[in-house]
Protein backbone atom coordinates (compact mmCIF):
# COMPACT_ATOMS: atom_id res chain seq x y z
CA UNK A 1 0.00 0.00 0.00
CA UNK A 2 1.34 3.38 -1.17
CA UNK A 3 1.54 5.49 2.25
CA UNK A 4 -0.09 8.85 1.16
CA UNK A 5 -0.94 11.63 4.31
CA UNK A 6 -4.50 10.34 4.87
CA UNK A 7 -3.46 6.95 6.50
CA UNK A 8 -1.19 8.55 8.80
CA UNK A 9 -3.79 11.01 9.68
CA UNK A 10 -6.83 8.25 10.15
CA UNK A 11 -4.41 6.75 12.58
CA UNK A 12 -3.12 9.41 14.43
CA UNK A 13 -6.67 10.80 14.41
CA UNK A 14 -8.52 10.48 17.44
CA UNK A 15 -6.52 13.79 18.80
CA UNK A 16 -11.40 22.34 18.56
CA UNK A 17 -13.94 24.13 18.15
CA UNK A 18 -16.28 26.58 19.82
CA UNK A 19 -17.87 24.81 23.37
CA UNK A 20 -21.24 25.39 23.16
CA UNK A 21 -21.85 26.08 26.57
CA UNK A 22 -19.46 27.68 29.17
CA UNK A 23 -17.32 24.84 31.09
CA UNK A 24 -17.84 24.95 34.76
CA UNK A 25 -15.13 24.36 37.09
CA UNK A 26 -14.55 20.24 38.12
CA UNK A 27 -14.52 20.23 41.83
CA UNK A 28 -12.19 17.24 41.51
CA UNK A 29 -9.77 15.78 38.97
CA UNK A 30 -9.71 12.03 40.15
CA UNK A 31 -13.44 12.12 39.87
CA UNK A 32 -13.16 14.13 36.03
CA UNK A 33 -10.32 11.40 34.82
CA UNK A 34 -12.68 8.37 36.44
CA UNK A 35 -15.72 9.84 34.56
CA UNK A 36 -13.55 10.25 31.14
CA UNK A 37 -12.32 7.05 31.34
CA UNK A 38 -15.63 5.49 32.05
CA UNK A 39 -17.36 6.48 28.67
CA UNK A 40 -16.97 4.09 26.07
CA UNK A 41 -19.11 5.35 24.02
CA UNK A 42 -19.25 8.16 22.12
CA UNK A 43 -19.13 10.13 18.35
CA UNK A 44 -17.00 13.14 17.52
CA UNK A 45 -16.67 14.76 14.21
CA UNK A 46 -14.29 17.24 13.40
CA UNK A 47 -11.04 18.22 11.94
CA UNK A 48 -7.70 16.97 11.77
CA UNK A 49 -3.90 18.22 10.46
CA UNK A 50 -0.75 16.97 10.16
CA UNK A 51 2.36 19.35 9.64
CA UNK A 52 5.43 16.45 8.78
CA UNK A 53 8.66 16.91 7.69
CA UNK A 54 7.33 15.30 4.05
CA UNK A 55 4.40 16.55 4.24
CA UNK A 56 1.18 18.23 5.76
CA UNK A 57 -2.31 18.65 5.05
CA UNK A 58 -5.58 18.34 6.63
CA UNK A 59 -8.99 15.83 7.06
CA UNK A 60 -12.53 16.30 7.69
CA UNK A 61 -12.79 13.50 10.56
CA UNK A 62 -15.64 11.22 11.93
CA UNK A 63 -15.04 8.74 14.63
CA UNK A 64 -17.57 6.48 16.36
CA UNK A 65 -16.09 4.72 19.47
CA UNK A 66 -18.51 1.51 21.03
CA UNK A 67 -16.44 -0.49 23.71
CA UNK A 68 -13.01 -1.09 22.29
CA UNK A 69 -14.51 -0.82 18.44
CA UNK A 70 -13.99 2.13 16.89
CA UNK A 71 -14.66 3.40 12.88
CA UNK A 72 -12.62 6.49 11.81
CA UNK A 73 -13.69 8.05 8.49
CA UNK A 74 -11.05 10.68 7.10
CA UNK A 75 -11.47 12.59 4.08
CA UNK A 76 -9.92 15.15 2.30
CA UNK A 77 -11.56 18.37 0.59
CA UNK A 78 -15.11 17.63 -1.35
CA UNK A 79 -14.95 13.79 -0.34
CA UNK A 80 -11.13 13.18 -2.08
CA UNK A 81 -9.17 10.93 -0.69
CA UNK A 82 -11.48 9.10 1.59
CA UNK A 83 -9.73 6.51 4.28
CA UNK A 84 -11.81 4.38 7.08
CA UNK A 85 -9.97 2.86 9.91
CA UNK A 86 -12.26 0.15 11.52
CA UNK A 87 -11.36 -2.05 14.49
CA UNK A 88 -13.45 -5.26 15.03
CA UNK A 89 -13.83 -8.20 16.77
CA UNK A 90 -9.66 -7.72 17.81
CA UNK A 91 -8.65 -6.76 14.66
CA UNK A 92 -7.77 -3.45 12.74
CA UNK A 93 -8.31 -2.53 9.13
CA UNK A 94 -7.30 0.19 7.26
CA UNK A 95 -9.05 0.88 3.86
CA UNK A 96 -8.20 3.94 1.04
CA UNK A 97 -9.93 3.74 -2.15
CA UNK A 98 -8.54 1.48 -5.14
CA UNK A 99 -5.65 0.49 -2.48
CA UNK A 100 -5.89 -3.20 -0.76
CA UNK A 101 -7.06 -3.18 3.06
CA UNK A 102 -4.36 -3.37 5.46
CA UNK A 103 -5.18 -5.31 8.39
CA UNK A 104 -3.49 -6.09 11.71
CA UNK A 105 -4.10 -7.20 15.52
CA UNK A 106 -3.03 -3.67 17.05
CA UNK A 107 -3.83 -0.15 15.64
CA UNK A 108 -0.23 -0.33 16.73
CA UNK A 109 0.79 -2.74 14.25
CA UNK A 110 -1.53 -1.33 11.72
CA UNK A 111 0.55 1.96 11.73
CA UNK A 112 3.62 0.42 11.27
CA UNK A 113 2.27 -1.86 8.71
CA UNK A 114 0.80 1.42 6.54
CA UNK A 115 2.99 4.37 7.45
CA UNK A 116 6.64 2.62 8.44
CA UNK A 117 5.67 4.95 11.86
CA UNK A 118 5.97 3.78 15.64
CA UNK A 119 2.88 5.32 17.44
CA UNK A 120 0.84 4.58 20.46
CA UNK A 121 -2.39 4.13 18.81
CA UNK A 122 -4.07 2.79 21.64
CA UNK A 123 -3.85 5.58 24.12
CA UNK A 124 -5.40 7.59 21.76
CA UNK A 125 -8.94 6.86 23.19
CA UNK A 126 -7.93 8.43 25.81
CA UNK A 127 -5.78 11.47 24.84
CA UNK A 128 -8.70 12.26 23.09
CA UNK A 129 -10.82 12.58 25.81
CA UNK A 130 -8.32 14.89 27.75
CA UNK A 131 -7.07 12.05 29.87
CA UNK A 132 -3.46 10.21 30.37
CA UNK A 133 -3.59 6.57 28.95
CA UNK A 134 -3.23 3.68 32.29
CA UNK A 135 -0.50 1.45 32.54
CA UNK A 136 2.14 4.11 31.21
CA UNK A 137 4.02 6.59 32.74
CA UNK A 138 2.73 10.23 32.31
CA UNK A 139 3.49 13.61 33.60
CA UNK A 140 0.55 16.56 34.53
CA UNK A 141 2.18 19.02 33.51
CA UNK A 142 -0.53 21.84 33.50
CA UNK A 143 -4.00 22.14 34.65
CA UNK A 144 -6.80 24.88 33.17
CA UNK A 145 -7.98 27.32 35.45
CA UNK A 146 -11.21 24.90 35.63
CA UNK A 147 -8.91 21.95 36.94
CA UNK A 148 -9.37 20.51 33.34
CA UNK A 149 -6.04 19.39 31.91
CA UNK A 150 -3.88 21.82 29.66
CA UNK A 151 -0.65 19.85 29.37
CA UNK A 152 -0.01 15.65 29.09
CA UNK A 153 3.86 14.41 28.73
CA UNK A 154 3.38 10.54 27.76
CA UNK A 155 4.85 8.26 25.57
CA UNK A 156 7.21 11.35 23.83
CA UNK A 157 4.77 13.10 23.20
CA UNK A 158 3.55 16.55 24.62
CA UNK A 159 -0.21 17.03 24.04
CA UNK A 160 -1.78 20.31 25.00
CA UNK A 161 -5.76 20.22 25.44
CA UNK A 162 -8.13 24.13 25.30
CA UNK A 163 -11.56 25.01 24.19
CA UNK A 164 -13.42 22.21 26.25
CA UNK A 165 -16.76 21.73 25.64
CA UNK A 166 -19.43 21.32 28.41
CA UNK A 167 -21.47 17.77 26.99
CA UNK A 168 -23.80 17.60 29.52
CA UNK A 169 -21.32 14.65 31.52
CA UNK A 170 -17.72 15.78 31.66
CA UNK A 171 -16.32 18.12 29.68
CA UNK A 172 -14.79 17.00 26.46
CA UNK A 173 -11.23 18.57 24.56
CA UNK A 174 -12.59 21.12 21.95
CA UNK A 175 -8.99 21.49 20.40
CA UNK A 176 -5.78 18.71 21.13
CA UNK A 177 -2.39 19.31 19.57
CA UNK A 178 0.21 16.46 20.00
CA UNK A 179 4.12 17.44 19.41
CA UNK A 180 7.42 15.18 19.02
CA UNK A 181 10.39 16.07 17.58
CA UNK A 182 9.29 17.63 14.34
CA UNK A 183 5.71 16.43 14.19
CA UNK A 184 2.38 18.18 15.26
CA UNK A 185 -1.00 17.13 14.80
CA UNK A 186 -3.96 19.13 15.17
CA UNK A 187 -7.45 17.75 16.06
CA UNK A 188 -10.33 20.73 16.46
CA UNK A 189 -13.90 18.71 17.50
CA UNK A 190 -17.06 20.63 15.85
CA UNK A 191 -19.23 18.03 18.00
CA UNK A 192 -19.26 15.06 20.67
CA UNK A 193 -22.13 13.21 20.61
CA UNK A 194 -22.49 11.20 23.71
CA UNK A 195 -25.18 8.87 25.30
CA UNK A 196 -27.75 10.53 27.55
CA UNK A 197 -26.53 10.46 31.08
CA UNK A 198 -28.62 8.14 33.10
Amino acid sequence: MRPTLFAPLALLVLLAGCAQQPVQPVDDWETHRRTASELEHWQLSGKVGARLPENSGSARLRWNQNDSDYRIDLSGPFGQGRVVIEALDGRVQLREGGEPPVEAATGEELMRRATGWSFPVEQLKYWVRGIPAPGSKHHLVEFTPEGLLKTLRQSGWTLSYDDYEATGLTPLPGRIIAERNDIRLTLIVYQWSLPEAS
